[in-house]
């Protein structure tokens, strides 16, 4: 790989549960499955990744992942110095259509031999361009979950996780952890910046968009994160993104569309 490239692609698959464990990179990552959910751990925030989302991580930023299913990886990394332009934070970011053709052509074209690669130099110096100018300005989600340091919060917050319908009132985890709720309420707002109830609503929505992305219907997501009924979780979710779940399924139907219309009309 050259260093003075400006985007450097990398694919790789990984196995449901794969762990890898917390790293660097001296580039910024876009960190893209192109197939697969992800969850990913850095600044002290967790993201759940569905499809057509990717997390911008800039240099030299430790992070990890878990893979909550079979993956397919896209990523890319980014010269640090071109990349200083996106800021020193983690975010989520839409993948638009283009975006993600892009990115898995550049990874099909740098898997190619070295005698293929001098004749798609042209090429790959056009994809690097054009795949940075996409990131800048695509669109950013603000459904990250911030995760506490404090070990007892950070049990409450893997278990409410793994079973989101059966969050339990301050009191009870109060029991549970040899404490009183007044502290568990002033530490989940000073370490994580929301309320207990914000929180659960913040963790509600990244595990509303993975499960918008495989397809499940909004009555079943909605028992599941334990709504009482699928309006009161529609209810919740336009508060934090402006949209309807079935706005946001739309969208992702479109973009789906547009997507194989795009590649009919390129095989033609």
């Amino acid at each position: 790989m050259k260093s003075n490239k400006l985007v450097i692609g990398l694919y790789a698959e990984r196995s449901y549960k794969e762990v890898s464990y917390p790293h660097m990179h001296l580039r910024a990552q876009l960190l893209y499955a192109s197939h697969g959910t992800i969850q990913v751990l850095c600044n002290d925030q967790v993201w759940i990744v569905p499809p057509k989302c990717a997390v911008w991580i800039p240099a030299r930023v430790e992070h990890s992942m878990v893979c909550l299913s079979q993956v397919k990886l896209n990523t890319a990394l980014i010269d640090a110095q071109a990349a200083a332009v996106m800021g020193n934070s983690c975010f989520l970011i839409r993948v638009s259509d283009l975006l993600h053709e892009l990115l898995i052509r550049l990874n099909l074209l740098e898997a190619e031999s070295a005698a293929k690669q001098t004749h798609a130099e042209a090429l790959l110096n056009a994809l690097e361009i054009l795949i940075f100018d996409e990131i800048q300005t695509a669109n950013s989600l603000p459904i990250q979950i911030p995760w506490p340091k404090d070990k007892r919060l950070s049990r409450i917050c893997e278990l409410m996780m793994q079973l989101p319908q059966h969050t339990k009132d301050l009191n009870t985890w109060a029991d549970e952890m040899g404490t009183s709720s007044r502290t568990l309420m002033r530490l989940f707002k000073k370490q994580t910046g929301l309320s207990y109830r914000g929180w659960i609503q913040q963790m509600h929505i990244a595990l509303a968009l993975s499960k918008i992305a495989d397809g499940q219907s909004m009555s079943s997501i909605a028992e599941a994160l334990g709504y009482s009924s699928p309006s009161a979780f529609s209810a919740m979710f336009k508060r934090h993104l402006g949209i309807t779940p079935q706005q946001f399924k739309s969208y992702e139907m479109m973009e789906d569309q547009n997507l194989i219309t795009a590649r009919n009309t390129i095989d033609k």
